[in-house]
């Protein structure tokens, strides 16, 4: 396994541009908590549910600290996504719950602000950070829970060869109630 880091930096290309994937940084607040609460409505559907205190700096800061240790211990490395050489933040890409021993697993979550969608921002990001997953942090698997209506989501993942493998039943809280997800999953060796 290559070493990553906290400085990691990912380029990738899509239909809309080039796309860089770094780590969060403190400079990054204002442009994400903007972006985050122009998209409430949009992501809303698709994630926990938030409240204006989520979109605090105190939060934003707890959740960089929280970040920078779970990547030191290698458990997971969080990508903002930015579009373009002006570097407009336009997203998120991370994999998480890293597994080591006899899974060398992952999860992965991504979403992109409204206006940013079918570019080929989301395609280009869950390929980079897969193959980053694979090739540098040796992982063997990677999954992702998506919920049934998120037709675009499954596009992406099985536009990247990723593998409906069923239903979980209240897989996780999303909008506030325990939702089923499918479950798609790729392997190093597919």
């Amino acid at each position: 396994m290559a070493n990553a880091t906290i400085h990691t930096v990912l380029r990738a290309h899509a239909v809309g541009g080039l796309l860089t994937l770094r780590h969060p940084r403190w400079a990054d607040f204002e442009t994400w908590s903007m972006l985050r609460r122009d998209n409430k409505d949009w992501l809303s559907p698709w994630e926990p549910g938030w409240t204006d205190a989520a979109l605090s700096r105190v939060t934003y800061r707890t959740q960089l600290s929280r970040f920078k240790k779970l990547v030191q211990n290698g458990q997971a490395y969080p990508f903002h996504l930015y579009h373009g050489a002006q570097e407009t933040l336009i997203g998120a890409c991370n994999i998480t719950h890293i597994e080591r021993g006899s899974s060398q697993s992952a999860r992965l979550g991504y979403w992109v602000g409204q206006r940013f969608t079918r570019q080929g921002f989301a395609r280009a990001a869950v390929s980079a950070v897969t193959q980053f997953g694979f090739e540098t942090l040796g992982l063997h698997r990677i999954e992702a829970a998506v919920q049934p209506s998120n037709t675009a989501s499954i596009t992406v993942l099985e536009s990247q060869n990723f593998t409906r493998e069923g239903t979980a039943r209240g897989y996780l809280k999303t909008d506030k109630q325990w939702r089923d997800h499918v479950i798609f999953a790729k392997l190093s060796s597919d």
